[in-house]
Parts: C-alpha cells; structure tokens; sequence
C-alpha cells in the first residue's frame, strides 16, 4: 500500500495520486510485470526488455508495488535518500507528461521508467545519468567496448543553465566512483536532438541549450528523430497538424519552420570526458 508520502516522494500530482488510488489494476498483469522487475533490480549490464501490461496502468501499479525492492539496492549501494527518491519520482514526471499530451492518467513511456527501477539511472541535480556498457556499434572515441560509461538525459525540470549543468556534473564525478567502484567510468555519452547541428547553429549562441550541446565532442552518424523533435518541444506527435502548434518560442519557430522547409530534426552523438 502506498502511503501518501511516498506518492509525494515519487513525485505524483495530487489528481495521478487520486487516479492511482481509484484504478483497479488486472492483478496477473501487475504480477507478472512486479516478477520480471523484481528479477532485473541490480543488474546493471544488461538491457531490461520487460513484457509490458497492455494497459499501462498497470505498469504504474507494479512500479509503485516494486518501490521497496529498488530503493533496498540503493540502500546496498549507499545511496543517499534524497538521491535515491529523486530518481525514482521520474515516475511522477512521466504521469505529468502523460496527462500534459494525452488529457488522462496514464504512463506512455512506461517502457523508460524499466532503468530507473533495476538501477542505472539517477538523477543528480539538474541531469540524470545512466549507467551502461558501450557495446560495439556505439564506436565512442576512446572508449573500447565492454567499457562502462554514463549517458546523460535532459529531464523537463526547468532552465538548462551553466550553472546548474556544471552542478550536476560535478555530482556525477562524484557519485559514481563511490557508489559503483566496480563500474568505472571515464566517459559522458549524450544521444539527443538537442545536439543536432542544425539546431546548434541556429539558435543563439549564448542561449543555455546551445551552451549546453557545444560542451559535447560530436561522433557517430546522427539518427532521423523527426518526431522526438515535435514531442519533446510541444507534448504531442506527428507532423501533421503544425499550423496548430504554439509558435511562442524562438525554439518552437525553428522546429517547425524546419520541418515545412523539408528538413529533417535528427538525435546527434556527442561525449565528454569526465
């Protein structure tokens, strides 16, 4: 049974703390799903390819019933409460983006939150950072296969500035070396639209998201993510309806006046040294 402060800590609105208490989950389905993360906590090498429930809102269910069983492995590994709960509150996020795009309770991207409760995610400031193996069809320079690196993700938490960036980072040289010493790790890895070229240069120099990509070394062959662009910068897909769109922002104007142009957004590589 979840209490009320642990849907707090797990970063619930009240109104997706109501619709959780009031949904009557398919107990098989939670089952089956609690089993399988169960089975995943720790094991940090592998990629959890989890059988999810048709109705994501059992995978809520079973998320909320495995909370003791992830926060027991942070606990092993001596990570922090405060650390330990702000990560697993993506949980909360992803039920606000869920609500923001589609107008109800739900969870569609239940298929990410699968790293936050077997381990390799953590949120420290104003990034979080997953912890992998590089395998070898992801040829970062200087980094052989088979080694552990960490690849960052820009949660919707507010501005992107240096200092809050140079903040977080500093945690991470931190965290990892003394939380997971047998997991070394030398290399930030980013794979995002937010590094495409295109947007680099056209944005102003001295805004905080183009601050933010020029610290990566790019690498690699970038991928066509049309529509991480239109999800990530308006909570909704597809490109059919752009006339629709908000065109507030010098951000939303780009990506749009991209895409009537004929272009293509696409997720660029990049790393850092840390």
């Amino acid at each position: 049974m979840t209490t009320a402060d642990e849907y707090r800590l797990l970063g619930f609105a009240d109104i997706d703390r109501d619709a959780a208490e009031a949904f009557s989950p398919d107990q098989a389905a939670v089952k089956d799903l609690a089993d399988q993360i169960r089975a995943g906590v720790g094991k940090l090498g592998s990629e959890p390819a989890f059988r999810m429930p048709e109705d994501p809102r059992n995978s809520v269910q079973a998320f909320l019933e495995t909370v003791p069983d992830i926060r027991r492995f942070h606990a092993e590994r001596g990570i922090p409460d405060d650390i330990s709960w702000a990560s697993l509150a993506d949980l909360g996020q992803q039920l606000k983006v869920n609500r923001r795009t589609h107008g109800d309770y739900g969870l569609e991207t239940h298929w990410w939150l699968r790293h936050f409760w077997n381990g390799q995610i953590y949120a420290l400031g104003r990034l979080q950072y997953m912890l992998y193996q590089l395998t070898p069809d992801e040829p970062v320079p200087g980094v052989e296969p088979g080694e552990w690196v960490i690849g960052a993700h820009i949660p919707e938490t507010g501005p992107l500035t240096p200092e809050l960036v140079d903040d977080s980072l500093t945690q991470a040289r931190d965290f990892f070396p003394r939380h997971f010493p047998d997991h070394p790790v030398n290399t930030l890895t980013l794979w995002s639209w937010l590094i495409d070229p295109y947007l680099l240069d056209n944005l102003p120099q001295d805004s905080n998201m183009v601050k933010f990509g020029r610290r990566f070394t790019p690498y690699g062959t970038p991928t066509d993510s049309q529509d991480s662009a239109i999800f990530f910068t308006f909570r909704t897909h597809g490109a059919d309806h752009l006339d629709e769109l908000p065109q507030d922002t010098r951000l939303q104007r780009l990506v749009v006046s991209r895409i009537k142009d004929g272009g293509t957004w696409q997720s660029a590589f990049g790393y850092l040294r840390l």
